[in-house]
């Protein structure tokens, strides 16, 4: 399952239940409801009727956070199977409780709403909503990016670049093999886009390489490449 429209790059963000609680057999059908839902809001979203949009995102937000309320378990969020089971690993070395996955659907809920602030201005009140979907999914890319975008925006360029490299092991580790190249090389250009506000040139330079490196298609990376080389020529 995939959500109609893309936020930041070209490939869709993909929607899996790989992990159910087995006494939960309704989970599936719950889980399809929920992604109903969010893809009426994404596509208001994307027709820009961004406040229309976040009511939606709020309904599934709500709906898990009550469900949820008081749970024991240590509840995750993932994409992929993959991720799915280095966290039920890593809960079960760390924590006395028991863990659960589910489907991405209450963490993009997070990230949805998050957006759509963003969009609007509100980097404030977006920021711990995606504070709120990396703690149901830590090793997902696409929230450690949108955080260092907005951390960006807000020229707070150190946490900006934590986010990123973060975003970037993230890829490395869990992003499926169709979407790689592409999540790292997002997760690469925001990282080098903090070295050339930071007067990194050297660092930005070689960042963008890689990206050109992993995809020698990346406009994105050779426009911006060919800044910094006018901006170290400039400087010479």
């Amino acid at each position: 399952m995939k959500l109609i429209f893309n936020l930041l790059i070209s490939t869709f963000l993909a929607l899996q239940a790989p992990v159910w609680a087995q006494e939960n057999k309704a989970a599936p059908a719950e889980e399809a409801q929920y992604l109903q839902v969010l893809n009426e809001g994404a596509s208001l979203v994307r027709s820009g009727k961004i406040k229309q949009a976040i009511p939606y995102f709020d309904k599934v937000i709500t709906s898990y956070e009550r469900k949820y309320k008081g749970s024991k378990q240590k509840i995750f969020c993932a994409r992929s199977t993959a991720e799915s089971l280095a966290y039920l690993l890593e809960s079960a070395n760390q924590s006395k409780n028991s863990a659960v996955v589910l489907s991405a659907n209450w963490a993009d809920a997070y990230y949805l709403k998050a957006y759509a602030l963003v969009s609007l201005g509100q980097l404030g009140e977006a920021r711990p909503l995606l504070e709120r979907a990396i703690a149901l999914s830590p090793g997902n890319f696409q929230y450690r990016a949108e955080l260092g975008h907005v951390y960006q925006q807000e020229k707070n360029w150190q946490m900006a670049l934590n986010a990123f490299e973060l975003a970037e092991k993230n890829a490395g580790k869990y992003s499926e093999p169709a979407t790689k190249n592409a999540e790292l090389g997002q997760a690469m250009r925001g990282k080098a886009y903090v070295f050339v506000e930071q007067g990194k040139l050297d660092e930005a330079e070689q960042v963008y390489l890689q990206c050109l490196e992993l995809d020698k298609n990346d406009v994105k990376a050779r426009n911006e490449l060919t800044y910094v080389r006018e901006q170290k020529s400039k400087l010479k």
